[in-house]
């Protein structure tokens, strides 16, 4: 089936979550293209047939907290009022999205992780710093080192012509 469009969030998860004939586009298999209004706008939301109660009432209240922070009109993924809707992480997991590409979800809930990345964030700085100031040095040295090859060049030419000037005198 061609929708001519990627699915809205509301569409992928009654897809997903209803059971076979009460989703709102397999009334619309037979064609090969759906339009806007015969998508989830027109299907009745009692017409649904559930899965579980979990994904019932999971989009209940997602939809719920959905409407009222943007009103009626809203078809991307929230992320917020999902981790809401379905009681946040467990078990390193935010229940009805593995099946949603591009939507990994990472939620900080316990204060010990958040204050040992600050610490890893301080450390990295550390270094960072610690590595320009070691580059700095470095740079000095190669700075010094021709410094040093200019004089010790130089000198060379001094012998040179003062050796030159020598076998002049002694001949």
């Amino acid at each position: 089936m061609k929708l001519g469009r990627e699915l809205t969030t509301h569409e992928m998860w009654k897809q997903s979550h209803c059971r076979k004939g009460s989703r709102p586009l397999d009334k619309d298999l037979s064609n090969s293209l759906v339009s806007e209004d015969d998508s989830e706008g027109s299907f009745e939301e009692e017409n649904l047939n559930w899965v579980d109660d979990r994904a019932k009432e999971t989009w209940v209240n997602y939809n719920g907290y959905v409407v009222e922070k943007y009103g009626e009109e809203h078809s991307e993924l929230d992320k917020d009022s999902w981790s809401r809707a379905v009681g946040g992480v467990k078990r390193g997991k935010l229940y009805g999205l593995s099946n949603v590409s591009g939507t990994r979800v990472h939620v900080r809930q316990d204060p010990e992780i958040e204050k040992l990345n600050l610490v890893i964030k301080e450390l990295v700085k550390e270094k960072e710093d610690e590595k320009e100031r070691l580059n700095g040095i470095i740079a000095e040295l190669v700075a010094e080192k021709e410094k040093d090859k200019a004089e010790k060049d130089a000198m060379l030419d001094r012998m040179t012509n003062i050796e030159a000037m020598l076998k002049s005198i002694v001949q």
